[in-house]
């Protein structure tokens, strides 16, 4: 009977944990395809990105990301927050990432936040939600 209690606990967490899984709200996956849509842009981009003074491609690039984005998982809740965790800087340097193109560079954050403005554009015409 000592058990008892332990297996009643054990029970409530696990009804908890489903619980929260299946009430995951519309607004968790909408945020999450819009940091996948990121991610896919920076790694199909040609342009470089200046990480602590070097310069990627973005095929490895998004793979810096990606580690990040991982490491940050329960910290990033919305595009905005990858962006700011993942995007930003170097947080070892402080140094922040840039996109270099043809005609100069810009932080990676503005790119990624300019990248994230025109998704949502896009999604917001396709479901007829654009003003």
């Amino acid at each position: 009977m000592t058990n008892r209690p332990i297996f009643i606990i054990a029970a409530l967490t696990a009804l908890a944990f489903a619980a929260e899984a299946a009430t995951e709200s519309p607004s968790q996956s909408e945020s999450e395809a819009a940091i996948e849509f990121l991610l896919a842009r920076v790694a199909s981009s040609e342009l470089e990105f200046v990480r602590n003074g070097k310069t990627y491609p973005g095929s490895e690039a998004v793979n810096h990301m990606r580690r990040k984005y991982d490491y940050y998982a329960a910290r990033i809740h919305s595009p905005e927050e990858f962006i700011e965790l993942a995007g930003t800087k170097s947080v070892i340097s402080g140094k922040a990432y840039k996109i270099r193109d043809v005609d100069g560079e810009v932080p990676a954050a503005e790119w990624l936040r300019n990248v994230l403005a025109e998704y949502r554009n896009a999604k917001d015409s396709r479901d007829g939600t654009a003003e």
